[in-house]
């Protein structure tokens, strides 16, 4: 009975694992996508709830780099408003925002990571 019970709690708690690991593939895919299409509002839902830091890393890189890389300035504002930081989150191949910024050309995110750093200082 004991053995029987332990199973049942092992089973469970490894179906509880996996349940959350789909909500937070979910998620990072919402959170993604929200950027891409300049959906505000439901990034800011997700971060208000915090559901999701404004530091996390998904596919190797924050998501202040995928606001860049998108050229999305209202999003670079809202993740750096939320503790995203444009100086110190680096992707996996070494790189920052800013230079994400120089990197893909995104003109219009890089002005704001630049009218950023100028009120911050």
């Amino acid at each position: 009975m004991k053995y029987i019970y332990l199973s049942l709690l092992f089973a469970s708690s490894l179906i509880n694992a996996n349940l959350k690991t789909v909500e937070l593939i979910e998620i990072n895919n919402q959170v993604v996508e929200s950027i891409k299409s300049n959906d505000y509002e439901s990034l800011r839902k997700i971060l208000s709830g915090r559901l999701l830091s404004a530091r996390s890393v998904i596919d190797g890189k924050p998501l202040l780099i995928h606001a860049v890389i998108n050229d999305k300035p209202d999003m670079v504002n809202l993740l750096i408003r939320y503790g995203a930081q444009p100086y110190e989150d680096y992707c996996d191949q070494g790189f920052n925002a800013n230079e994400w910024a120089v990197k893909s050309g995104s003109y219009y995110a890089r002005a704001e990571l630049i009218v950023i750093s100028i009120f911050h200082n």
